[in-house]
C-alpha cells in the first residue's frame, strides 16, 4: 500500500494522510503532534465499496458507497449510506497483508481500532469452555 501525497487537507479536522491499494483506501487525520484523532478505512473499491468510520468524538460507523444511478449521462457524486455488517475478518487480514512494511506506530493505531470495531460487533472474546469427559 503507497501513500498519497499532495492531499488536499481540512484544517478544521487535522492533517489528513492517504494510503492506496487495489482493494483500500486508507485516510488518516492527525493532530499537529501526529497523534492519529480519526480513521476512515474503505475497502472492495472495485465492487461494493464499503467504509469503516471511527473519529475520537463520534466513535465507529460503517457504510456502503453509493455511486448513484449507472444509467446516468453524467458521473453523480457518490454518497455514504449506512449499510449492516461489513465483512471484517477478510478486512483485517487483507489490511495485515497490506501494511507490512508501514510506520510500526500507524500500523498499530489502525489495527487497534480495527479490533476495537470486532469488539464492538462481536463483543468480547470468550475462552472456550471445555466439556467435562463422561465415562463410559
Amino acid at each position: 500500500m503507497r501513500e498519497i501525497g499532495s492531499v488536499r487537507q481540512d484544517s478544521a479536522r487535522g492533517y489528513r494522510r492517504w494510503f492506496q491499494d487495489e482493494y483500500f483506501d486508507v485516510f488518516v487525520w492527525q493532530d499537529v503532534g501526529g497523534r492519529p484523532i480519526a480513521l476512515q478505512l474503505c475497502y472492495d473499491r472495485d465492487t461494493a465499496e464499503g467504509v469503516i468510520s471511527w473519529s475520537e468524538t463520534d466513535g465507529f460507523a460503517h457504510a456502503r458507497v453509493d455511486g448513484g444511478a449507472k444509467q446516468a449521462k453524467y458521473s453523480m457524486t457518490p454518497i455514504l449510506r449506512p449499510a449492516s455488517m461489513p465483512p471484517y475478518f477478510r478486512i483485517y487480514n487483507r489490511f495485515l497483508a497490506a501494511t507490512p512494511d508501514w510506520d510500526p506506530a500507524l500500523r498499530s493505531f489502525v489495527l487497534e481500532r480495527l479490533r476495537d470495531y470486532r469488539r464492538l460487533l462481536f463483543g468480547t472474546r470468550r475462552t472456550p469452555r471445555r466439556r467435562p469427559r463422561t465415562r463410559s
